[in-house]
């Protein structure tokens, strides 16, 4: 276990992968026997429980990096331990319906993520770099983070007006931007290293355009539900913003090389999973409309988009920063086109409300992710293959 002291990546993505484990079988055991779902439990704790510990042990691993500083491990321990009990209690006191438990654990995730974003915070001020443009946009989503977590603790105090401000912003002001600063950096660099007499492409107003667009939906989405005519004007804006948003990702997956992606297969997992934010956002401006389409939108996203960049981003980092080569055989590229098929029948679900699809997704979705912990999990507790220190 001492090996998950040696890097940040090392600690955050072991606990990151048992954290998500732990959520998919909470919920697949809610899926198969319980008489009422805590849906409501499942739309927060879900986004701000899966992908956030990754999320740490990619930034404290390549962000120092990006600012050309030198990063002191101190207090990486505490922070991911403090985040990963509190998504613990959260999930021990909902079974046992322990209430002020719950708040606790949320309590816990707060405090945890608010502590990590001030040490960002102290890494951009420290830096020397002349270029802190994705640095600062993380921090921005790293404080929209801060706002989800709050909203989501006082809806675990009660307030049921903060579950809608919770979910949206978790999704539209935290995580799709940190996504969307991560794929804008890495995605033309990792493919310019792979693939020959290729133009990088990454105007800085491009990722301005998104994360605008990003926070316009969160918050047309916590004001547009409640049938007034504030209401109608911001489902209006999300029908503009979310059509102009999927036309600019099909622009971009093309210009990024989608298509020449597939001579390196860890490659192409990168641009696959960005490819459905097109399909995201074009669902997005179709609910807007009015068209019903359940969750689609949000399972698109969550799964289509984010699940699937997570296995791709993180194994990627994971083989890399072992001595491992960037190489994706035939099992990891099984499991990640199964992830794909998950989310798929996931959106299709959302259609038809069918519970039988919601129950053969969410089985799929958990073998996939058992999987691939058995591939990863292993790297993380063992030295490094070639020797080399972290």
């Amino acid at each position: 276990m001492k090996q998950l002291s040696q890097a940040p990546h090392r600690l955050y993505f072991f606990l990151g992968l048992v954290a998500l484990l732990s959520l998919l079988a909470w919920w697949w055991i809610n899926l198969q026997f319980a008489n009422q779902l805590p849906v409501p439990l499942h739309g927060i704790l879900m986004p701000l429980g899966v992908f956030p510990l990754f999320i740490l042990g990619f930034t404290f691993t390549a962000g120092p990096r990006w600012l050309n500083v030198k990063a002191s491990t101190h207090h990486f321990i505490l922070h991911g331990a403090t985040y990963f009990v509190g998504i613990v209690l959260v999930l021990f006191a909902s079974t046992f319906g322990l209430k002020p438990l719950r708040l606790s654990g949320f309590a816990l995730m707060l405090s945890a993520w608010v502590a990590v974003t001030l040490r960002w915070a102290r890494l951009i001020i420290e830096s020397k770099s002349e270029d802190k443009k994705h640095a600062i946009a993380l921090l921005v989503a790293m404080l929209g983070g801060i706002l989800s977590m709050l909203c989501a603790l006082l809806w675990a105090a009660g307030s049921e007006l903060a579950w809608q401000a919770a979910r949206q912003l978790s999704f539209f002001a935290f995580l799709l931007p940190i996504f969307l600063t991560v794929c804008h950096r890495m995605l033309p660099f990792f493919t310019a290293n792979v693939l020959q007499n290729y133009v990088t492409w990454r105007p800085y107003s491009l990722l301005a355009t998104w994360l605008i667009g990003s926070w316009t939906l969160a918050f047309a989405g916590i004001f547009g539900t409640n049938g007034s005519d504030a209401s109608s004007a911001a489902q209006g804006i999300q029908v503009i913003v979310a059509t102009l948003l999927s036309f600019s990702f099909a622009n971009t997956s093309w210009r990024w090389g989608l298509f020449r992606s597939f001579e390196n297969r860890l490659l192409a997992m990168l641009h696959l999973s960005f490819a459905w934010l097109s399909v995201v956002f074009a669902l997005h401006a179709i609910s807007a409309l009015g068209v019903t389409t359940g969750s689609a939108t949000t399972h698109a996203l969550a799964l289509g988009f984010m699940s699937t960049m997570l296995v791709a981003f993180v194994s990627r980092v994971s083989f890399g920063h072992s001595g491992r080569p960037l190489h994706a055989g035939n099992g990891l590229w099984s499991l990640y086109l199964a992830l794909h098929l998950a989310a798929v029948l996931r959106v299709f679900a959302s259609f038809q409300a069918t519970d039988s699809l919601i129950k053969v997704s969410a089985g799929l979705w958990a073998a996939v992710f058992i999987a691939w912990g058995a591939l990863m999990l292993p790297i993380y507790l063992r030295p490094r293959v070639d020797g080399a220190p972290g």
